[in-house]
């Protein structure tokens, strides 16, 4: 067993910490929340296990045979389950203190930093507003239902990253992945927490009437939020009532939609450069949607974007 590398014992060092923050702070139940991310590690492993059979399988059907088969006794071996076993195993720790202080934000941090947001927008961007400059600069309802659907496909494109990175042969380009990926999402969490924001589609909804028939995916989403964040703010009686969905913070600086597929355009540059061309488009389609339904500011996919370019490069120097 190798010994533990640095973006691990950070990512064990957040999980105690967001442990104990949310203990003390909520008197959330960490063991139950734990144990219920099973479903997390089989899904994760699932990907792992679906991005090494493509992988093998686009050997063979390249006529290298041969290659897919070492490729997958190499996979196979004692050494790298375990170390396939470890990514696992921390990516599901960084999900579950990620989702869980998104959710517990109200009760962590009650500043909202929507007003100087926005003010800061409407500065970067010269008196204009960028969200109400892109809804008019793209009136076609046919492009809000698109960037409906595909803005609702974003944990498929970092499934597929997860699935096709996490699968690379060579355990320091896996563990490079892995360590700016948690990172990524490590920080963002803190963010949230740190300087808590709703988005403008909540701040500001008349801006987004016209566009929310149009985005019923994004609408009914943002609902289901809401509803959640309500219950969280009001106390624990009324969370008995509705209960709780980790997957149900809502948080708008910085934007992960964005940096999530901007840091796997960083990451896969050197290494496959059509998939960073690729991961590059997405994350700009994920902007202009986040604009255009009004989840996001466009600064939030600024500092997202810068987000992701320092946890890919300090995911290579921690590996």
């Amino acid at each position: 067993m190798r010994r533990v590398r640095p973006w691990e014992a950070v990512v064990l060092v957040n999980a105690a910490v967001a442990g104990t923050v949310l203990a003390l702070h909520v008197g959330f139940s960490v063991p139950g929340s734990l144990a219920a991310q099973w479903s997390m590690l089989v899904v994760a492993t699932g990907l792992l296990a679906a991005g090494a059979g493509v992988r093998a399988l686009g050997l063979a059907l390249g006529g290298d045979a041969a290659r897919a088969r070492l490729y997958l006794g190499r996979m196979a071996r004692r050494a790298t389950l375990l170390d396939l076993a470890r990514f696992v195993v921390a990516l599901t720790l960084v999900s579950w203190s990620y989702s869980w202080l998104k959710v517990f934000v109200p009760h962590l941090n009650g500043w909202i930093t929507d007003p100087l947001l926005s003010v800061l927008d409407f500065r970067v961007h010269f008196g204009i507003n960028p969200n109400r400059f892109l809804i008019e600069l793209f009136p076609s309802t046919s492009f809000w239902r698109f960037l409906d659907v595909y803005y609702a496909q974003f944990l498929l494109t970092m499934g597929v990253a997860f699935a096709w990175f996490g699968s690379a042969l060579a355990w320091r380009d896996r563990a490079r992945f892995a360590a700016g990926f948690a990172l990524l999402w490590i920080v963002g969490a803190w963010l949230y927490v740190a300087a808590p924001s709703l988005g403008p589609c909540y701040v500001f909804p008349d801006e987004y009437a016209a566009v929310r028939p149009e985005m019923p995916l994004q609408t009914q989403t943002q609902r289901l939020l809401l509803v959640q964040y309500d219950a969280v703010t009001k106390g624990s009686a009324a969370l008995r009532t509705t209960g709780l969905n980790a997957a149900f913070g809502i948080g708008a600086m910085p934007s992960l939609h964005v940096a999530g597929q901007a840091f796997v355009a960083f990451f896969a540059r050197r290494r496959s450069p059509r998939i960073a061309f690729l991961f590059g488009l997405l994350a700009a389609l994920t902007f202009a949607g986040s604009l255009i339904s009004g989840w996001h500011y466009a600064v939030d996919g600024y500092a997202g974007i810068l987000l992701a370019w320092g946890a890919a490069r300090l995911g290579e120097r921690m590996a």
